[in-house]
């Protein structure tokens, strides 16, 4: 007669659930299984186990709650999240049973896109497995005298050495590990969370734009365990996939995700007429910000692009390109016939003319480029909404040289002009970074009057 024990050891608690040992004890000292310390053993109760695999557990039922009152799917709808970002929209669309399409043309977004958007299909042992070997890999080759065959990029560039030299053989020895691995979706799993802390133990830090931390008044970072980081990175996003694939498992319907890493403006054709029911975004301000400049290191470090010619195509190709693409070409006229913004845009052009590319000549071509790239995007979209859908837009005021541009109001004015109904503007956020600068007296002289940098939620209806 065989004995069902109720209490199990770590390596019995590990072939129930197939994980590893070492997995397994992992797994309880970051609390993520019910286990209790005994001494300095783990033990295991096989029911709470139990409960725990089947969703039973406390907490679970975030997770294994079914959609709807009756218990029945709402009909699939196909979602559009043009500017795609990290891909966060994307992963609630799916999460809600829908079918979602999404744009990035940044190569590190468009890779955390890529990874969120398949995790129910991600064998999660395999990636404990990988993590595992990651780990025997540090202990035996971290702490020696390392020496990686990987190089740091060789046209990156920084004003200060982006990583202390106690750090940066860690770095290569990491992507050492990355590039060895077989399974493609394990290594873009790797390199997403070694580009998710990088800048962690950097010289560099987020205030909120990527900048040097001496510049932050902060010191540099001379020494950190990269390993230990990138485990615990490593192991949280394990726990994501974990937690996706219970609420996936009670879902009636299987949605799925397209993201095409391109530009949306120039590939929206890829995208079948008249099937978006909803589509949202938040495309980059009329604030100049550099759109790839936080994840520069990331592009670089991750062999994401290999020089300067692939960022200045990212540039070229993103919404509203950027002031330092256009402020030294040709006039750009503006395109929307509205009256008003063509008034304020050669008031801006006739701006500090003296400082020629620098002054509002420059940034009059910024401006008028980025409300063409507001009525190219209304364009393109339009033909793609089904009757009735969705548009949410997410964007902000903002100031140049001195001016406010309401771009949120002449947005919506743009969009009702190529035949969308305007059916609300909601204010998001009443102060956004920034202010502080604009307030000031830095590059445009004394503003006139207080403005406040704001956000909205522009609401649109395809008729």
């Amino acid at each position: 007669m065989t004995v069902r024990t109720h209490v199990l050891t770590l390596t019995e608690a590990a072939k129930l659930i197939r994980v590893s040992p070492k997995t397994m004890g992992e797994m309880a000292r970051r609390r993520r299984v019910p286990a209790q310390k005994v001494g300095r053993e783990w033990r295991f109760l096989r029911s709470a186990l139990e409960d725990w695999l089947s969703g039973r557990a406390d907490g679970a039922g975030r997770h294994g709650a079914t959609r709807g009152a009756s218990g029945v799917a709402e009909p699939t709808k196909q979602y559009e999240l043009p500017l795609a970002g990290v891909g966060t929209t994307l992963v609630e669309a799916l999460a809600s049973g829908d079918d979602a399409v999404g744009f990035e043309i940044n190569p590190y977004a468009a890779l955390a896109c890529k990874i969120k958007t398949r995790v129910a299909h991600y064998d999660v042992d395999k990636l404990a497995e990988a993590i595992d070997r990651f780990d025997e890999y540090s202990d035996d080759q971290l702490w020696g005298n390392v020496r990686p065959s990987s190089q740091p990029p060789p046209a990156f560039r920084s004003r200060v050495p982006f990583f202390s030299r106690n750090i940066e053989p860690q770095v290569l020895a990491c992507m050492d590990f990355v590039r060895e691995e077989p399974a493609d979706w394990i290594q873009d799993i790797l390199r997403l969370a070694l580009g998710s802390v990088m800048v962690s133990f950097s010289n560099y830090s987020y205030e909120p734009s990527l900048g040097t931390r001496a510049g932050a008044g902060k010191p540099n970072v001379e020494n950190a365990d990269v390993p230990g980081i990138l485990k615990r990175k490593l192991w949280d996003i394990c726990e994501d996939i974990v937690d996706f694939q219970r609420q996936f498992e009670s879902s009636e319907n299987s949605p799925a995700a397209t993201v095409h890493p391109l530009s949306y403006l120039k590939h929206s054709n890829r995208v079948p007429r008249h099937s978006i029911d909803a589509l949202i975004t938040s495309p980059p301000y009329l604030n100049n910000y550099h759109y790839i400049r936080n994840t520069r290191p990331q592009l670089y470090w991750l062999e994401l692009v290999s020089g300067t010619a692939d960022l200045k195509l990212i540039e070229q190709q993103s919404f509203g390109q950027f002031w330092q693409t256009v402020r030294t070409g040709p006039l750009v006229p503006v395109r929307p016939q509205l009256q008003h913004l063509i008034s304020q845009v050669d008031q801006l052009r006739n701006r500090n003319t003296e400082k020629g590319a620098y002054g509002g000549p420059g940034w009059a071509n910024y401006a008028a480029s980025y409300f063409n790239d507001c009525q190219k995007f209304c364009k393109v979209t339009k033909p793609l909404m089904r009757a009735g859908g969705t548009v949410v837009v997410v964007i902000g005021n903002n100031i140049l040289q001195g001016m406010e541009f309401k771009t949120d109001e002449i947005f919506a004015e743009i969009a009702e002009a190529e035949g969308f109904e305007i059916v609300d503007l909601h204010l998001v956020r009443t102060k956004r970074t920034g202010n502080s600068v604009i307030n000031s007296s830095v590059r445009v002289g004394k503003v006139s009057r207080r403005t406040r940098l704001y956000e909205t939620a522009v609401e649109l209806r395809c008729p």
